[in-house]
């Protein structure tokens, strides 16, 4: 999978947790066969005001690579500037923009899954996000649309695309569903279908069969992977080993496990 001018080794990627995501995450995520993870989505107001603890979840080393640092906010400008900053002085493989974290203290701030309601909006920070970035590539990571009545991922995603994105990730619940009832990938297949830019799809993939049928019934280009992985990072590696040879690698052990457990420690 190719985003911009950055190539993924594989179809299977870590999603952005909120007080989970961290180095020692990002870390095992890319040892058990993420192709690309992605830090806790960070405030734009924190990067340009360069807040301590804000500046530490951007921070990463060498061996988080590739790696994408998530942004939200609801200001062009300020997003646009905190672009720019983490551009320069952290200079990650991707830049994400987050329009779907559902969590009330940040939509109330407009943030997030709000942004979703006013698509004039969501173009202007697409567009001084897509200016900041320096070249970087830039991707957004969405949801269908604020409640269930008013679906605007298409627009949305088209939107993104014109306005210099180089890929979408769309979660496949509406603002109001939180995390709750069941992803509707059809509306991965949908997005995908009406853009040319890549789609990651994103939303219920547990298992490796979970995966192959996510590619194979909506046509995205890979699978990112949120709560599933928490306290399982195997999961990557076998999901990404399934999609390369169809074949399931066994399930780890109570010692492998236990390794892993105290390596996360």
């Amino acid at each position: 999978m190719v985003i911009g001018n950055l190539k993924l080794r594989g179809q299977v990627l870590a999603a952005p947790l909120a007080g989970v995501s961290n180095r020692p995450f990002r870390v095992l995520a890319l040892e058990s066969g993420a192709s690309l993870v992605v830090t806790e989505m960070v405030s734009s107001e924190g990067v340009i005001r360069h807040q301590k603890r804000t500046l530490e979840m951007m921070t990463f080393q060498q061996d988080e690579r590739p790696i994408a640092i998530q942004l939200f906010g609801a200001n062009p400008e300020v997003m646009g500037s905190a672009a720019r900053i983490t551009a320069s002085e952290f200079q990650p493989d991707i830049i994400d923009i987050n329009f779907g974290c559902p969590v009330r203290k940040v939509v109330n701030k407009n943030g997030g899954a709000a942004v979703l309601k006013d698509l004039g909006l969501t173009r202007a920070i697409v567009e001084a996000v897509v200016a900041g970035a320096e070249g970087l590539p830039v991707t957004v990571k969405m949801r269908t649309g604020w409640d269930n009545s008013l679906p605007v991922f298409k627009e949305a995603g088209k939107i993104a695309q014109e306005a210099g994105a180089a890929a979408l990730i769309l979660h496949a619940r509406s603002r109001s569903g939180a995390y709750s009832g069941k992803a509707d990938w059809t509306a991965i297949r949908d997005l995908k279908e009406a853009v040319e830019i890549p789609v990651v799809g994103n939303g219920d993939v547990r298992t490796p069969d979970d995966a192959r049928r996510m590619l194979d019934e909506t046509g995205c280009d890979a699978v990112m992977i949120g709560r599933a992985s928490m306290g399982n990072p195997f999961v990557f590696r076998l999901i990404d080993d399934y999609l390369r040879t169809g074949v399931s690698s066994a399930e780890p052990g109570i010692s492998e496990k236990i390794k892993m457990a105290l390596r996360h420690a």
